[in-house]
């Protein structure tokens, strides 16, 4: 193929999935070029209008596609460096959409021209996580909100707790009637996931394997103060009079009323907070960061760095998605094991390597796993709760 000639015989080929290995390199070599970036989106756009793969997704899939389809007009070429990313984290680039484009790769990889066989992993399928969770009284008293029914499910001095039918926990609380010493803490575990309002309507969703503890009136002191372990998203009811503060480890956020996600897992290399709306700070050792909307501030150990990323992709867990966003097999395989209830054990090093993609949290594991083994890069068997990762 000659240099400077159009891409779109390779592209063509490579879409049947008919390219060789040498046509392949040099596919992805001229990707990575700044010359074919306008016949690439040509291309792949047209390759979407001609395509039924849309349809097999649900709601979240066709919103992204069709803000890609309103996008790609706009988006400005981006250059990067030849064979610096793999092909479609450098479409990525080019769209500016990433989960679109990598959920369109896997149906290339996938789809009627491909006929794989993923048996070893339906054949031991394992259901997703739930709504659930167990709310842990001042006295100590444990009240599992799997089971409990809906209505009233505690009273204490003027606290009044409620399950509502859609399984959110509410509280209700009586004016001046409050105890800076007692605490309520939400613990949800490995598969599970749960959603909070707090006295002043702040609501909280929780990630599996987290907790929020607080005090029942919440406002101590003029503060709003919770404490977080794990990941947790936040909409702040307004009150300029009470700032509303969330502790993790030596971390603290502080806000007045904004919509923000939490990551503060502590087996997590980082404690990362993502704006949505509004402002925060975020403190911790002596660091204070500013963080305005689509900031992600990444915290190790006392050391915060900020960065522009899509705040969509952070609280897609929210709406039951998983959205891999540049994240290598273990990180990925990390979100998999809280949400799955799975022990994760790697057979052998894994390669160094970044995954983009999009799937619903609402279907079962062989969901996940099948298109992470389309690309070719790593292998899963199931036995039981336990997944067993290979090359």
């Amino acid at each position: 193929m000659p240099k400077n000639s159009s891409i779109q015989p390779l592209f063509a080929k490579y879409v049947k999935g008919e390219t060789s290995a040498e046509e392949t390199t040099l596919f992805f070599d001229r990707i990575a070029e700044k010359e074919y970036d306008e016949e690439v989106i040509i291309l792949l756009d047209a390759e979407i209008e001609d395509t039924a793969f849309a349809d097999e997704y649900d709601p979240a899939w066709e919103n992204t596609l069709h803000k890609i389809k309103s996008q790609l007009a706009e988006i400005p070429v981006v250059s990067v460096t030849k064979r610096s990313i793999p092909l479609w984290s450098r479409m990525a680039a080019i769209a500016g959409v990433a989960a679109v484009l990598v959920a369109f790769g896997i149906y290339l990889l996938t789809g009627p021209e491909r006929k794989a066989d993923y048996t070893h992993l339906t054949a031991n399928d394992i259901a997703p996580g739930k709504m659930g969770a167990t709310l842990t009284l001042a006295n100590g008293k444990k009240i599992s909100l799997n089971g409990a029914a809906n209505g009233e499910i505690a009273k204490e001095s003027g606290l009044s707790i409620s399950k509502t039918a859609d399984g959110q926990v509410i509280y209700q609380v009586k004016a001046g009637q409050s105890n800076s010493n007692a605490l309520n803490t939400l613990t949800t575990a490995i598969g599970e996931t749960y959603i909070i309002t707090l006295p002043d309507q702040t609501k909280v969703w929780l990630n599996a394997a987290s907790s929020l503890t607080y005090n029942p009136a919440l406002t101590v002191n003029g503060l709003r103060k919770v404490k977080l372990s794990g990941e947790g998203y936040f909409e702040v009811a307004k009150d300029k009079d009470h700032p509303f503060i969330v502790e993790s480890g030596t971390q603290s956020i502080e806000v007045l009323g904004t919509h923000f996600n939490v990551n503060a897992y502590p087996d997590e290399s980082a404690y990362r907070t993502t704006l949505l709306e509004g402002s925060v700070k975020v403190q911790d050792k002596g660091q204070t960061r500013l963080l305005q909307p689509g900031n992600q501030a990444a915290n190790s150990h006392g050391n915060i760095n900020l960065s522009r990323v899509d705040p969509e992709f952070a609280v897609a867990w929210k709406s039951n998605n998983f959205v891999f966003d540049r994240l290598d097999i273990k990180e990925i395989m990390q979100m998999i094991a809280r949400w799955y209830n799975v022990e994760i054990i790697y057979k052998e090093e894994i390669p160094a390597g970044i995954f983009w993609g999009s799937v619903s949290r609402f279907d079962n594991i062989s969901k996940v796993l099948i298109p992470l083994e389309a690309t070719g890069d790593v292998h899963f068997k199931i036995e039981g709760r336990k997944i067993y990762v290979s090359r």
